[in-house]
């Protein structure tokens, strides 16, 4: 398809045209940590609605010079990024609630800069006294780090006033404030060279009200955020150093793990990759069901309550203890475990197409909570659905875990709670799902940006409920809190950083609820088969990468062809609303002559439906640069000389977020009661 210009892509194209100017970055010395990449916002402004361009930070479109991005939305021939693994050993003791953990992380610098420090999230370190949050906590103590190492050498902690110093004064060590160690390198790393660290830690998993790991009485854990993780170093801000306060969520590496986890005989363990000895630690019998689930298009009990009460779960060992060795084969940006004495475990086959064409989904679960027999079930459905809408599924597993967080994903593996039966279950299963595409798959910054991980995911959810459900429902719920934020002034820009939103229910709904009613809108805009293409394509350009909010813009502008800054700039960057009214309805010779006025600085299409007294329907629509330069248009519709109207309606399919539906139908007066 020829592509069509937007005044983005002059930007865009505009810096690119200067590389050979600056050049690249190869070779440099390291930057300092760039400040976070946080979009200005534009302020309102009064009169017609306004069709310029969307605001791009010269960060962006320095990575654009530098030929790691493109002014089309993919990644560019220079596009790099750094990997990692992790080799972790650990074990968990319920007694004391502690997780005690020794890992060795490889880490290659891919980039063309030479790196003299590196930052580490210690990300348990939000349950430490005098830690800077945003949420309420139990505190623990966070993470101990009991040793860190360089290439075999001890690094030593160091001063805290360093964190942000420009160097080290060619002294070894590493400090540590807040949920973020910085470690100063003995050795500068080179472009290509890579570098082996060493941690040794442990820490006190917090109790069942906390977020995102936990346990219930010490007997069901689902323990994440748990271990020392390299921070990620991109093309665009260089190091990200934002800190964990516990509400905003993360942006990570790609890489690979071994995951080795000890724990008591009995418990059964799921985890993030593949269980390689299988064999070693669960009784035959559930060996021989968990393999044969695979090929079953119906539930599979590989561990049923009977197995439980009789202790038929794993093998009895001496010592009484069983480590579970967990291997990644596909890219991961992160890993997660599960643990219980009390768990069942059902298994089930998906077809999801791509190179593992058919998986086997699990789902591990208290038996007390019954509903959650049905979960095996939901899950499949939802990855079925996800990988034929998006991109096949690219894990060999997909497990869902029964515990005290009530939502969370992690890399082939989602922690839920307990939900309410039916459809509140499937869809907590479906948005976490939904979450091994983006960001699992596609590496969003999930702090600065949750609109393109929860936003897209609750999007793509309401699709899946509505395959499976009645979807429409969880859309006007969606549009209607998103309405509900806006009437009461409290909805924050979607391009403003999550953390930096005060208002709880004005974060939830720029992250969630905004996002999903606008992708919406954007699909009735283009059309079901442009949108999805492009949609498609923004998943399979930017799978095992990193993008930014302007990649997915101009890729989905590419795709459907059409400069969309128009629907950019005031729903992402402004709090701008909607308000379309019919203004008049005038009979004329020749048709219909409709009145339609834009109340607000946000734009949409104009779709009417105009009914005559013979219950006969026309629609008509004007496209969304009707809008440009004025608040008011007056077109004329068509219709037979004899055809008496009895109602014009505007967006009669509730497609675009009005926020105020009671000017939107104008009905003659036999029409009206």
């Amino acid at each position: 398809m020829r592509e069509r210009r937007s005044a983005l892509a002059a930007l865009l194209l505009s810096a690119a045209a200067l590389a050979c100017a600056t050049g690249g970055t190869g070779g440099a010395p390291e930057p300092p940590p760039r400040p976070a990449v946080d979009a200005p916002t534009m302020p309102l402004v009064t009169g017609v609605p306004v069709f310029d361009s969307v605001p791009v930070p010269a960060s962006y479109r320095a990575a654009v010079r530098g030929g790691t991005r493109t002014p089309a939305g993919r990644p560019g021939p220079e596009y790099w990024q750094q990997r990692v693994h992790y080799d972790i050993d650990a074990r968990l003791v319920p007694d004391s609630a502690r997780v005690e953990g020794r890992e060795t992380v490889t880490y290659v610098n891919r980039s063309p800069d030479t790196l003299r420090s590196l930052y580490v999230h210690l990300y348990q370190n939000v349950y430490s006294a005098g830690v800077q949050r945003n949420r309420t906590v139990q505190l623990t103590g966070g993470t101990d780090l009991r040793a860190v190492t360089f290439e075999g050498d001890t690094l030593r902690e160091m001063d805290r006033d360093r964190m942000s110093a420009g160097s080290a004064g060619g002294r070894r060590g590493y400090v540590v404030r807040g949920t973020l160690a910085r470690l100063f390198l003995p050795d500068p790393l080179a472009p290509g060279e890579e570098a082996r660290l060493g941690f040794a830690w442990s820490f006190r998993v917090p109790g069942a009200w906390s977020f995102r790991t936990g346990h219930i009485d010490r007997e069901i854990f689902n323990v994440a955020q748990w271990y020392p993780q390299i921070a990620t170093y991109d093309d665009v801000a260089g190091h990200d150093v934002t800190p964990y306060l516990g509400d905003g969520e993360f942006y990570l590496e790609y890489g690979s793990f071994e995951l080795d986890l000890t724990v008591p005989e009995g418990w059964l363990v799921s985890a993030t990759g593949l269980l390689n000895n299988a064999g070693e630690v669960l009784a035959p019998g559930a060996v021989e069901r968990m393999r044969a689930a695979r090929s079953s298009d119906t539930v599979v009990a590989v561990v049923d309550s009977a197995d439980l009460a009789a202790g038929r779960v794993t093998r009895d060992v001496e010592g009484d203890l069983l480590t579970w060795r967990f291997r990644t084969t596909v890219p991961v940006r992160d890993a997660a475990f599960a643990a219980s004495s009390r768990y069942v475990w059902d298994a089930v086959g998906a077809d999801v197409g791509g190179p593992e064409g058919r998986i086997r989904v699990d789902a591990l679960y208290d038996p007390s909570v019954s509903h959650w027999s049905e979960a095996a079930a939901y899950s499949k459905h939802s990855l079925e659905f996800f990988s034929d809408y998006l991109t096949p599924y690219p894990y060999p597993r997909a497990k869902a875990t029964y515990g005290p967080i009530g939502g969370m994903e992690y890399p082939m593996l989602v922690f839920i709670g307990r939900s309410s039966p039916g459809e509140p279950l499937y869809s907590v299963l479906a948005h976490e799902f939904s979450h091994e595409w983006v960001p699992m798959m596609v590496g969003t910054k999930e702090a600065h940006y949750a609109w393109m991980d929860e936003g897209l995911t609750t999007f793509n959810e309401s699709l899946a409920r509505m395959d499976y459900f009645d979807g429409s429902a969880a859309r006007r719920r969606d549009r209607q809190l998103y309405l509900q934020a806006a009437r009461a002034g409290v909805e924050a820009p979607l391009m403003r950083h999550t953390d930096h939103v005060e208002n709880g229910f004005g974060r939830g709904v720029a992250a969630y609820m905004k996002p999903g009613t606008l992708l919406h809108a954007l699909r009735a805009v283009l059309g079901r088969e442009t949108f999805d293409e492009a949609y498609r394509s923004f998943y399979s350009e930017w799978s095992w990468k990193h993008p930014y909010p302007w990649d997915f813009f101009r890729t989905m502008e590419r795709v459907a062809g059409r400069d969309l800054d128009w629907f950019w700039k005031p729903w992402f960057f402004e709090t701008a609303t909607l308000d379309q009214a019919v203004a008049g309805v005038e009979r004329t010779a020749d048709g219909v002559q409709v009145t339609v006025e834009n109340l607000d600085r946000a734009v949409m299409p104009v779709r009417l439906r105009i009914r005559t007294a013979d219950g006969t329907t026309r629609r008509a629509e004007w496209p969304v640069d009707v809008w440009s330069g004025t608040r008011t248009v007056t077109r004329t519709v068509a219709l037979p000389a004899e055809a008496e109207v009895t109602r014009v309606a505007l967006d009669p399919e509730r497609w675009f977020p009005d926020v105020d539906r009671s000017n939107n139908t104008w009905e003659s007066a036999e029409e009206t009661p």
